[in-house]
């Protein structure tokens, strides 16, 4: 394997998104051996989605960094939380509907209240 190889054999672009169904996936060569993630620094990210202009980015990487917080696929998300991150509560909400659109989240929204979150395909 080249040292500029990204990808194992055979096991294509993690971009090209997740398998229909759990059932469609792979198995794995070797046992234990995780799929492929980056791992990146809260604040790097926050910078990056700040100079590209790309709050809904920083909204995603928000969601599942509160799921893995939380240890649980389902969490309320504030807006106080974004604000903080310099996310407004609009760009919250468009993101929030496009991913859901995606079929990516489910969001339980509630008059005056906080959206609650349930992150699928993880």
């Amino acid at each position: 394997m080249k040292e500029d190889d990204l990808f194992l054999p055979n096991e294509g672009d993690p971009l090209d998104g997740p398998p229909a169904s759990p059932k469609d996936r792979k198995p794995r060569a070797t046992p234990g051996r995780a799929e492929p993630f980056v791992k990146v620094p809260r604040w790097w990210m926050a910078a990056a989605c700040k100079a590209t202009d790309n709050h809904k980015a920083l909204v995603c990487v928000e969601l599942l960094y509160v799921a893995w917080k939380a240890k649980s696929l389902t969490f309320p998300l504030p807006n106080a939380r974004l604000e903080k991150l310099g996310v407004h509560r609009e760009t919250k909400r468009r993101a929030l509907r496009d991913l859901e659109r995606a079929g990516l989240i489910r969001v339980e929204r509630r008059s005056n209240k906080t959206a609650v979150v349930t992150v699928l395909l993880l």
